[in-house]
């Protein structure tokens, strides 16, 4: 009997969870992570490969001539072939076989989950948003050497890191973890004297750790490819091609004079990048200093940011800034560099997934009894990865300052 109750229960929560949880999950990570995502195109996968062709330059068949002379020859346009395979991203929602066993019906049984799935939810916001932004490498951030063993690590950043997080530490150059999933406890975000912060996490070492650096639970070099790939000159291919062999993939980069933001600066980068690159941008990712410089600077020319915002999908505000004949977007995002501002046109980005879904195993539900363990698992499930089919055409601007 008490099994019967067990099982009962779990198809109801099955049910509940497939029925009114997972369209939350399937269209809130579209727009919710960021206000990029809600921008750009959104591709169903449908293969092993994701694939764009990049087209760069003119096609060259032009030319002034006189008659009775030969015409231009015809000439293609160029071509760059892209190529990335899809990635695997999990969600984990877990519930005890205790909170089912004393759940006396649908109702409270939905409110035994709730927290759980709110919180599933919140974690794969926010590490969707990370990532978006991210190299593909999946590094978090730089850990120093040990003096001695100890749970406490000092890392050069923690705005990748929070509470909660499942982690693995690697030495420097390392292919397997010296740490493998390890929960991280404790976030100090006020850096020492020297700009360096702190992490504890769940476990100490057996010994003290070298140099090396901090990634979530199985995801090194397995993240989507993040728009840093596009900037971050030590990804040295991208997209199985080679950035140093093709410059016309490279994107424009400048510093700005002196750490300050201007509106010429801006309007002097997008128009490098309309004239030289074919590029038109429609919208700027602010780091967090370099947008709260930028909102410095306007209130400084007596401009009321208030009054030139619009929204976006997923209701993220954007500062309206106008170049030519079009709108660009100025939005903060938190995961761009803080001193840096990022260009891009969203027309040419394009995230290529499947929507989410739960694994099933089979046919026994949504939920199973995880191992050794009391535990129900269900396991959130989605394939993708995000490409640019123009990334010589954005923009960055660097080094503003406070």
């Amino acid at each position: 009997m008490e099994q019967t109750h067990i099982e009962q229960n779990m198809t109801r929560l099955s049910k509940v969870v497939k029925e009114a949880y997972l369209p939350v999950f399937k269209n809130g990570l579209g727009t919710e992570p960021s206000a990029l995502l809600g921008k750009i195109k959104k591709v169903a996968l449908t293969s092993q490969k994701i694939v764009a062709a990049a087209p760069f330059g003119l096609s060259g068949g032009f030319g002034f001539g006189q008659e009775g002379q030969p015409t231009p020859i015809a000439g293609n346009i160029n071509y760059e072939r892209f190529e990335v395979s899809p990635k695997d991203m999990y969600v984990n929602l877990a519930i005890s076989q205790k909170a089912i066993k004393l759940a006396s019906g649908a109702g409270s049984i939905v409110d035994a989950l709730d927290a759980e799935i709110k919180g599933a939810y919140e974690t794969a916001k926010w590490n969707v948003g990370r990532a978006l932004f991210g190299n593909g490498s999946g590094v978090l951030a730089n850990v120093d050497a040990q003096s001695e063993a100890s749970a406490t690590l000092t890392v050069d950043s923690v705005k990748n890191i929070k509470e909660g997080l499942f982690v693995d530490v690697y030495a420097t150059g390392g292919t397997a973890p010296v740490l493998s999933t390890k929960r991280v406890v404790s976030v100090n975000r006020t850096a020492d004297s020297s700009g360096k912060y702190t992490v504890t996490i769940d476990s100490a070492p057996t010994t003290k750790l070298a140099a090396g650096f901090i990634t979530v639970q199985g995801s090194y070099n397995r993240e989507i490819t993040g728009l840093n790939a596009i900037y971050d000159d030590s990804i040295t291919s991208l997209y199985g091609v080679s950035k140093s062999a093709n410059q016309a993939i490279k994107p424009i980069k400048v510093t700005a004079p002196s750490g300050n933001i201007t509106d010429s600066l801006i309007t002097n980068v997008l128009r490098r990048a309309r004239n030289e690159k074919g590029s038109e941008i429609d919208t700027i990712l602010c780091g967090d200093t370099a947008y709260d410089e930028y909102v410095d600077y306007l209130r400084s020319n007596n401009y009321r940011v208030e009054t030139a915002t619009r929204e976006l999908e997923g209701g993220f505000q954007s500062i309206v800034f106008k170049f030519g004949n079009k709108v660009v977007d100025i939005v903060n995002e938190s995961f761009v560099p803080a001193d840096k501002m990022w260009g891009v046109d969203s027309t040419m980005l394009e995230l290529h997934s499947m929507d989410w879904f739960f694994s099933e195993v089979n046919g026994s539900g949504i939920f199973n009894l995880m191992e050794s363990t009391s535990v129900y698992r269900a396991l959130l499930v989605s394939y993708g990865d995000l490409i640019c089919k123009h990334p010589g055409g954005c923009v960055e601007i660097n080094g503003i300052a406070a």
